[in-house]
């Protein structure tokens, strides 16, 4: 595999992590992946928070949190391993940091545990860049920038030598997701309906045989 990263674009909904785990799915026969994935939290249609999930996990149903109520907001048994999946914010949470959101255009702020980020964002890119030949990360910006440790690690995986996918906001001005644009090895492509069903194979070809 060529050592190249590759950052998937597009707005919120717009098939960036399907895209992402269709290429993970394609390469998982050659090589090993580590990272993690996100997942909106949906009450009635609405968005209410966010999961975070690493990707190597393969979880009980015991484990996976049910609500984003949730009092322990993140998974811990010996069958799935420590802390793999959790809920990383919620709207009904009264903690700090929050961030804002837009869901069809109308605002939803959540408060996120920055203790979630490290033990599954965090961990995960770290395990990756230690013992997997392939890393992926799965939405970058505001849930996961405001955790100083994951920012760091980021950069850690970005500057490694190792084949990347991460998958990111079209328009977001994040400071972390700006200067990661502005990096000289990195391709991105943005995801559209017209697109989505070929962007896989493109992605695996970009990473196999670094086409541009």
């Amino acid at each position: 595999m060529v050592p190249v990263k590759v950052a998937i674009s597009g707005h919120p909904g717009s098939g960036k992590t399907s895209t992402l785990l269709r290429i993970a799915q394609m390469l998982s026969d050659e090589y090993s992946i580590g990272g993690f994935t996100t997942h909106p939290i949906k009450e009635e249609g609405y968005i209410v928070g966010y999961g975070l999930k690493n990707y190597t996990t393969e979880l009980c149903d015991e484990c996976a949190p049910k609500t984003q109520n949730d009092k322990t907001p993140t998974s811990h048994c010996e069958a799935c391993g420590a802390y793999e999946q959790g809920i990383v914010a919620s709207k009904n949470w009264d903690v700090k940091p929050r961030i804002t959101v837009l869901h069809d255009e109308e605002p939803v702020n959540l408060g996120i545990q920055l203790s979630v980020v490290n033990k599954i964002a965090t961990k995960s890119v770290k395990d990756a860049i230690e013992n997997k030949d392939l890393i992926i990360v799965d939405e970058v910006g505001k849930l996961v920038s405001e955790s100083p440790e994951f920012s760091e690690v980021l950069t850690e995986a970005l500057d490694s030598g190792k084949p990347m996918i991460l998958t990111i906001h079209k328009r977001s001005r994040n400071p972390l997701l700006q200067n990661i644009r502005k990096r000289d090895d990195l391709r991105t492509l943005e995801v559209t309906p017209i697109n989505s069903a070929m962007l896989p194979s493109k992605v695996v070809s970009i990473l196999k045989h670094g086409m541009v």
